[in-house]
């Protein structure tokens, strides 16, 4: 919605959104108007198409805010990848990570041929070790709880223990380390 509010329409060009394994781009044509990228990092609104906004607004699709990347950016706070803003004369490129993307190695990993069968919570362990190094078992039930309203801690350290453990490592003492991922 973003990118249909702000979009320069004089442009020959369309707004793009483009799906990868690790990421979503989207590009809209038009550069930020009348405002610099610290100025819209930071909040400040800005239109080039007002009416649009205004429509947009009283329909209940936008907050009209000026809070679009300070909350995005707030949302990746967790994680270690981050999203990427670009702005040129003609074009404002947003790059939004995704966080459940495992990486290469991983995804190598899991689709070795004469790998251990990994069931799906096998694999959100996985995801949730990905995102958070150094985790701990009670913080990957609470995080797999949504996926899995029946998983236990017990559920959890059998999984590590059977199936993750080319995968998986214990790194410090039993009460104040965590799980991360072995890296080949």
């Amino acid at each position: 919605m973003n990118a249909v509010c702000h979009a320069d329409y004089i442009i020959r060009s369309n707004i793009k959104i483009e799906f990868f394994p690790d990421k979503v781009k989207i590009t809209s044509p038009g550069g930020i108007f009348d405002a610099s990228l610290d100025d819209i990092m930071n909040g400040v609104q800005t239109y080039r198409n007002p009416r649009l906004v205004h429509i947009f607004d009283k329909l209940g699709m936008i907050e009209n805010f000026g809070t679009g990347i300070p909350r995005t950016m707030y949302s990746y706070k967790d994680y270690d990848v981050k999203p990427e803003f670009k702005a040129t004369d003609n074009f404002f490129i947003v790059t939004l990570p995704n966080v459940n993307y495992l990486g290469d190695q991983i995804n190598d990993q899991i689709n070795d041929p004469i790998k251990d069968q990994i069931n799906d919570i096998g694999l959100e362990i996985l995801k949730a070790i990905k995102q958070h190094p150094g985790i701990k078992v009670p913080e990957i039930v609470n995080i797999l709880y949504e996926v899995d309203p029946s998983i236990t801690a017990d559920k959890v350290r059998n999984s590590i223990k059977r199936n993750l453990t080319k995968y998986v490592e214990h790194k410090g003492s039993n009460k104040t380390g965590g799980y991360y991922l072995i890296k080949k």
